[in-house]
């Protein structure tokens, strides 16, 4: 089954995920989305920064992992 299948890193698939939790953060800070917690109203700015912290992580996972093709056997 190994035969012509290609094999991706985890760091690539890890980098998806946190690339959609940046893109969820960004879609509520440009819709204004509000966010209620039991009765904490978690800011929009929150949002935005973890948006930044978020796509930067998923930006240096597909960095690591394009570079450094772990699960490739040559």
């Amino acid at each position: 089954m190994e035969g012509n299948q290609a094999k991706i890193c985890p760091a690539v698939w890890f980098s998806g995920f946190f690339g959609l939790g940046a893109l969820v953060h960004l879609v509520r800070f440009f819709l204004r989305f509000p966010l209620v917690v039991g009765t904490f109203e978690v800011p929009l700015g929150l949002s935005l920064l973890l948006a930044v912290i978020l796509g930067t992580l998923s930006l240096g996972l597909l960095y690591v992992g394009m570079r450094r093709p772990c699960c490739r056997k040559e």
